[in-house]
Parts: structure tokens; sequence; C-alpha cells
């Protein structure tokens, strides 16, 4: 952790009251990403003037929204005894430690409107998987459920199923179609304007290489891909973390931002060398009009408007 947070009562109360509720009154482990997400929603659902809120400082990083006092919190309850740790390979849950799970260790007006919130919200998000959907549908940007949610996974399983040799589970027109989405629904912030650009080259790269078969036996040129691919979405992540967070966090966003510019500087500098690799991005559309030609080749002509690859493909 990049730094401490004390003991704080109330995160720890909210923390107890999301783990009794998630956990069936302590007859099951959670995971902490299920509890990070289910204090979100319920913060979100909270007045702005209820100290609760103001307390749950959170900001959007890679996964969603993410919380580091609340992460430091569940260490802290562990160290007190509050909290049982199990950890498998594939796993990590946590517990209420049974003589503690009923024993408010906060109260208060404010409190009690936090805990029924979070008891309705738990109850709505019992699964995990429901609770990151739900989260994301608040996200700063469409782009968290287009690109990290949609098409992220599935361009990798493509990835993986060509690097493999096996027959792909999905053709190279759904992927076109997801990746023509994240196109349209990237983010016209302007502190996102770098990042935007070099998704883009990213963008013209995927759609020739999914549209030309030849491609799909060059493992290198896969490979470099692939890793581009989850480059972009690091960088962008990092983006969020300095321009999407709770105003607790102001004081730390120097070092975030000089993360963040030198990620972005990588990213730049990355994808000059692969689109150098990569060769020629164009389609063979003879009847494309030279207004698309010069949306697909220079952007940053055009850098607020939504550009869909199939239609530049298709010369529409």
């Amino acid at each position: 952790m990049p730094w401490e947070w004390p003991p704080n009562q109330t995160v720890q109360e909210a923390i107890r009251v999301a783990m009794q509720r998630l956990s069936k009154d302590g007859k099951r482990r959670v995971t902490k990403k299920h509890i990070l997400k289910v204090l979100f929603l319920a913060r979100e659902r909270l007045p702005d003037g209820n100290s609760v809120k103001q307390e749950l400082a959170y900001y959007w990083y890679k996964e969603g929204p993410y919380s580091e006092i609340v992460d430091a919190n569940i260490d802290h309850m562990m160290d007190a005894g509050l909290v049982s740790f199990h950890k498998t390979d594939t796993s990590q849950t946590y517990k209420l430690k049974p003589s503690r799970a009923l024993k408010p260790v906060a109260s208060g007006v404010d409190v009690d409107l936090a805990k029924d919130e979070i008891s309705q919200v738990a109850y709505d998000n019992s699964d995990v998987t429901a609770a990151v959907k739900s989260a994301y549908r608040v996200a700063p940007h469409k782009w968290y459920t287009t690109y990290n949610r949609r098409f992220g996974p599935r361009i990798d399983r493509h990835f993986e199923d060509i690097l493999a040799g096996r027959t792909c589970r999905h053709s190279s027109q759904e992927i076109l179609s997801e990746l023509d989405d994240a196109v349209l629904d990237y983010p016209t912030d302007p502190n996102l304007m770098g990042h935007r650009m070099a998704f883009m080259d990213c963008a013209k790269m995927l759609n020739a290489f999914l549209r030309r078969e030849s491609y799909h036996t060059d493992k290198d040129t896969t490979e470099m891909l692939q890793n581009l691919c989850a480059a972009v979405w690091d960088v962008f992540a990092y983006g969020m973390r300095v321009y999407h967070h709770d105003p607790q966090y102001d004081s730390r966003m120097e070092k975030w931002m000089a993360k963040y510019n030198e990620e972005l500087h990588n990213l730049d500098r990355e994808t000059i060398r692969s689109m150098e690799v990569f060769g020629d991005v164009g389609v063979d559309v003879p009847d494309m009009s030279p207004e698309m030609e010069d949306l697909l080749r220079h952007p940053e002509n055009h850098v607020f408007t939504p550009l869909s690859l199939g239609d530049v493909a298709k010369g529409e």
C-alpha cells in the first residue's frame, strides 16, 4: 500500500455491516471486491452531507471503483481480531469472527442511514458479478463497460485462440462489432485526448488485423497487438485514477499525475513502434471517400468526432 490509513471506526462499521449481510450473517466468506463494490454503491445512494459518504473515499481504477481507505480498514479489522482471512490458489476471502459479527463499532444518525443503504445494496447485489455490473452502470465513462467488460475480454480470448492454434470462439466480425462500439464510446473528455490518439492508432491496426486473415498466422503480430490492447486499458485506468476520484485524494494527485504522464508516454512510444512493425493499416475499399480516409488516418483532426470503423471500412 503506497500510504497508510489509520483505523476509522465509521468505515469499519460500514465494512462490518456489508460483510454481515453478504456472508448471510456469518455463514459464508466474501471477497474484498464484493465488499468494495457494495460499499461504493451504498455510498452513491447517500446524501452528499452524510458523514459516512465523506469517509468512504474512493477512486476509479482498473476494475472500477476502489477505496484504499476501505482496503486499509479491512486489514485493521484483521489485526484487531474482528475479521478472519482465508487464501487459496484461486481466491482470497474474508469472514467476520462470530463473537464480533453483531457488535457495532460506531453509531449515529448518519451511520444508521448508511447501514440501511448498505443492507439494501447487499441484498440487491448478493452476487459479486451483480455488484460489479451495478457499479459499472454509474462509471464516469461508458468505456468501462464497452472496452473493459465487453471488447477487452473478447479480443483477448481471440488472441489466445489464435496463438494456441484453436478455432476462434468468436468470429472476426463479432470482434469488429465490439471494436466499433469501443471506438464510438470513447469519452470526449479533453483530459484524455492523448490517450484517445493512441487508442485510435491501436484500433486502426486491430481493424486491419481482423479483416486480413493472413495475419492470423503471425505470432509476433498477434502478441504485439495483445500487449498493446492490455496497455491501452492500463493507461486509461491511470487516467481515471487522476481525473475521477474523491476529493479526499487531492493531496496525493501529484504522484499519480506523474505516473499517468509517464505511462502515457510509454504507450505513445509503443504504439508508434507497433505501427511501424505492422505496416499498412488500410483496408481495400475502393469507394472510400477522402473525408473518411482522413478520419481513419488523421483522427487528431476530428478528436471529438466519434468514428465508426465499420462505417470507415465500408466507405459509408
